[in-house]
């Protein structure tokens, strides 16, 4: 028989972000610190969709696990961070659960526990598989806009990319957490070299109380949430959202600690990677070569040419960390020819997701099992 850590992967692997194999094995090991041989076998009867204990519960054979029994090992792997289980919404308190990427998921949902152990098989999973499963899609869960950084009123867009207005049009309630990737790289003895600071994951309603009630986010008010922008600012940490219009997220990052971020500098055009509408110009007349933008980019995109910088346009992923330090305002952002018009929301772009990676008909297939309430 198969082992079983190899049936969860593959398992994980049909959901819309997949677990893909690699010829190490490290995705196994990674499976290893996050599921028992119990809760591995129990999380292959999960879905991508969140469902009630009952109806996970027809999927086992008879006399397998009571419902109660049940009920507890997957309240327990929902604490571990290893599957999802929630309210199923603000009105209804049934518990709902279901399975989970690893990222944006299991590893976000390590954070104040990780060990090294974990950390470095994660970063070894990125590096030899998962980067490329996340980054080589046409939608992806999250994309790059602007820091609090003026920007030129005919290249206004939607309120998408404007940060404050996205924080102003949330209901709330609004919280902040640890950076997951930061504390990893901690507990390898390589700190961030942008930040000393932690608190960097900021999460808005839904995903908010998940988290608090988890007790690892602390509530913020509004007006905090929006000061956390400008400390980004200040620190150099670019800003990166859930890839919707309503997002549940937003990562402030570095291009020491982010997975993404990391990754994607690996490949000579990095920019062809990420959801951005925006690039920074250089004014090679007024620029006096000081390289304080140099040092600011997280991406490598500029670089010295003669007497002044110059963007590197494979490189910039439109953040704006460059504008502020710029001493002869010679930098600014222009909007790209093509915009970018991200998903209305999670499960919207989630839809999109799945459909590229399934086809036409695949998606149709999933739509089908999903209405029939079969396990997808």
């Amino acid at each position: 028989m198969e082992d079983i850590y190899r049936q969860l992967q593959k398992h994980l692997d049909k959901a819309p972000v997949g677990y893909p194999a690699t010829e190490s094995g490290v995705e196994l090991r990674l499976l290893k610190h996050l599921f028992t041989e119990e809760e591995a076998q129990i999380a292959l009867n999960l879905s991508v969709l969140p469902e009630p204990v009952e109806k996970i519960h027809k999927r086992f054979k008879k006399g397998q696990l009571s419902i109660d029994e049940l009920e507890t090992r997957l309240n327990t792997m929902a604490e571990k961070g290893s599957i999802m289980g929630a309210r199923k919404s603000k009105q209804d308190p049934t518990k709902v659960y279901s399975k989970i990427p690893l990222a944006v998921g299991m590893f976000e949902f390590q954070v104040d526990r990780i060990t090294k152990e974990l950390a470095k098989d994660f970063f070894e999973y990125e590096e030899e598989a998962f980067a490329e499963e996340v980054l080589d899609v046409d939608t992806r869960q999250m994309r790059t806009i602007p820091v609090n950084v003026k920007i030129e009123p005919q290249f206004l867009v939607g309120n998408y990319d404007n940060i404050t207005e996205i924080i102003k049009n949330s209901s709330g309630p609004f919280a902040v957490m640890n950076c997951i990737c930061r504390q990893a790289k901690d507990t390898l003895n390589e700190p961030c070299k942008q930040t000393d600071i932690r608190e960097t994951c900021l999460t808005f309603e839904n995903a908010a109380r998940y988290m608090m009630e988890r007790g690892v986010a602390r509530e913020l008010t509004r007006q905090e949430t929006l000061k956390m922008l400008t400390r980004a600012k200040k620190e150099g940490m670019v800003v990166q959202p859930e890839n919707n219009q309503k997002p549940s997220f937003i990562c402030l990052c570095c291009g020491c600690c982010c997975g993404i971020l990391q990754a994607a500098k690996k490949f000579d055009k990095p920019a062809e990677f990420f959801h951005t509408n925006f690039f920074a110009e250089i004014n090679a007349e007024t620029c006096e070569a000081c390289e304080d933008c140099q040092n600011i980019c997280q991406m490598e995109a500029i670089e010295r040419v003669n007497s002044h910088m110059q963007v590197k346009l494979d490189r910039c992923i439109g953040c704006g960390l460059c504008i502020p330090v710029c001493s002869t305002k010679s930098t600014r952002l222009l909007k790209k020819e093509k915009e970018f018009v991200p998903p209305k929301d999670t499960q919207d772009m989630y839809k999109k997701i799945a459909f590229k990676k399934y086809g036409l008909l695949g998606t149709l297939k999933f739509v089908g099992k999903a209405a029939l309430g079969q396990k997808v």
